[in-house]
């Protein structure tokens, strides 16, 4: 377990963190698998849970930087802006505007990017915790392989 851990540099991130963020990612993992193996209904059911889980998870992304801010007692608007704007940007995609599924995870793939680059930012302005960054990264990593997985089934027409 130690060299999974030191393989992707989590050995220094606290165990609760980890393990529920860890947690977090397995929703992408089995709805993304789920597109790939299931029957047509219940991949219909994972493609709808896994755009709506990415949303979930982009708006708590995005609450990390208002609670940092308020930790901070920063009077700055910038945190709380970046906070709000991947909810308010992933919910647009869930009230009908975009109909097409291959556009809507090409979107969510680019509001994961956005954030974690953001993320980089915080950690390195030392407004965020240095562990935080590695473990970001991580759970990064599987939720752009499983959507980018998706949006390979979208475009095989796998679904």
């Amino acid at each position: 377990m130690q060299k999974f851990l030191s393989l992707f540099n989590l050995q220094n991130i606290p165990s609760f963190p980890l393990l529920f963020g860890i947690g977090g990612a397995l929703p992408f993992i089995f709805l993304s698998l789920g597109i790939w193996v299931c029957t047509y209904e219940l991949k219909l059911i994972a493609l709808y849970n896994l755009i709506n889980y990415s949303v979930l998870i982009l708006s708590f992304t995005g609450a990390v930087h208002w609670g940092a801010a308020m930790v901070r007692n920063d009077n700055d608007y910038k945190s709380y802006l970046i906070s709000i704007i991947p909810a308010l940007l992933s919910w647009f995609l869930l009230i009908g505007f975009i109909v097409n599924y291959l556009i809507i995870f090409i979107i969510l793939i680019i509001l994961y990017l956005f954030i974690f680059f953001i993320d980089i930012k915080t950690v390195r302005e030392k407004k965020l915790p240095q562990w935080y960054l590695p473990m970001r990264k991580f759970i990064t990593i599987i939720v752009l392989l499983s959507l980018g997985s998706v949006c390979m089934a979208i475009n095989m027409k796998v679904i």
